[in-house]
């Protein structure tokens, strides 16, 4: 009688640990249609990673995202958040993958040297002696904080310049398109994304403000779940074999020439 032949092991495939990517919308960083620049860094950085990875992506408000980052059942990650010491003892952060630049002083490019005298060594505008030049009309949003620095100086009672303080940001890019104010502060991409929007396109330039730093970087934050640290090992080494950064190619279509430049120049 013969042995009867044991069955065969069926191979099994390797697990995954799944990701879920969140995100906000933030044009044109992050879009609807998933084609912002900050959209294609998570597309450059999915298609590279090791294959035990699945990968789920969700839009939600910014306090939503930080609530659900706050959960260790799984693994969540976002690339919407800045780089802080308070968020370094929390959370799990890669190297540095989005070095964007800060909010800066847009303009009309033909304009640009009406500002020169403000303009130290670098060519940062200082923000304070700006804001005390009666002949240069700005307009800020009065619904957003713009940093500790700024908000310090925009709250002084001895401003001299004019001040138009609005509720929409694409208000005050129609405003500097009609010549009806001369700078206003916002984020380079933003202007040049709204331009396009509302089809008011004079050239603009924007220039670095002396006050803060010339560009926010931020890596991949992830929650401590198990296994999120091997994906932020994971991503260290994607970032760390990729000196020229090729994931930042589409955010310099969003850029004024000169921040373009300010960006591109060795750091």
């Amino acid at each position: 009688m013969t042995a009867l032949s044991a069955p065969a092991v069926q191979a099994q495939p390797p697990a995954q640990d799944n990701i879920l990517w969140l995100k906000t919308d933030w044009p044109p960083v992050f879009m609807p249609d998933g084609k912002g620049f900050g959209d294609a860094v998570l597309a450059w950085l999915q298609a590279r990673l090791p294959p035990g990875y699945s990968h789920e992506t969700r839009r939600l408000p910014l306090p939503r995202v930080l609530k659900m980052m706050e959960g260790r059942q799984s693994i969540i990650c976002t690339s919407n958040l800045l780089r802080t010491p308070a968020r370094e003892a929390q959370f799990l952060i890669s190297r540095d993958v989005m070095r964007m630049p800060a909010l800066g002083l847009v303009v009309r490019s033909a304009d640009v040297e009406a500002f020169r005298p403000l303009r130290d060594a670098r060519g940062m505008v200082g923000f304070r002696e700006l804001l005390h030049q009666p002949n240069l009309d700005g307009a800020i949003n009065e619904n957003r904080a713009y940093g500790a620095a700024l908000d310090g100086l925009l709250r002084d009672p001895t401003i001299a310049a004019p001040l138009i303080r609005l509720s929409k940001t694409s208000t005050m890019v129609s405003m500097l398109a009609a010549k009806r104010v001369d700078w206003i502060l916002l984020y380079p991409f933003e202007a040049i994304w709204l331009a396009r929007e509302e089809q008011a396109i004079p050239a603009l330039s924007t220039l670095g403000l002396a006050e803060i730093p010339a560009f926010n970087r931020g890596g991949v934050t992830c929650n401590r779940a198990p296994g999120a640290d091997r994906l932020v090992a994971a991503i260290d080494g994607l970032i760390e074999s990729h000196p020229d950064e090729p994931w930042l190619k589409p955010m310099y279509d969003w850029l004024d020439p000169e921040t373009r430049q300010r960006l591109s120049a060795p750091h």
